[in-house]
């Protein structure tokens, strides 16, 4: 399993634009083949604070997800956003 932690520190005011589309890319990135799951969160502590969760079968489905234009588009439209972007590889403890 392939699992990460993406936090985006939106430029203040701008976190409803990337909410505004990701609903769409979550669509999409939800029917792709080794996809488990995409979820996205706003931080209760940070209004400007986006958390993306994401799991996938391995991580050449993650490759192949990186690949796909919805998530080159989206990509590409939150990153004019960002503040910072952190991108965390996760592990089940044990």
């Amino acid at each position: 399993m392939y699992k990460f932690i993406i936090t985006i520190d939106c430029q203040p005011g701008t976190r409803p634009k990337i909410l505004a589309r990701a609903p769409a890319a979550q669509a999409a990135t939800r029917a792709e083949p080794g996809c488990l799951a995409y979820d996205f969160y706003t931080c209760t502590d940070d209004p400007e604070r986006l958390v993306f969760v994401e799991t996938w079968k391995d991580r050449a489905a993650h490759d192949f997800h990186m690949e796909q234009p919805h998530t080159q588009a989206f990509i590409a439209f939150h990153e004019q956003f960002h503040r910072c972007l952190t991108f965390e590889t996760i592990n089940v403890a044990g």
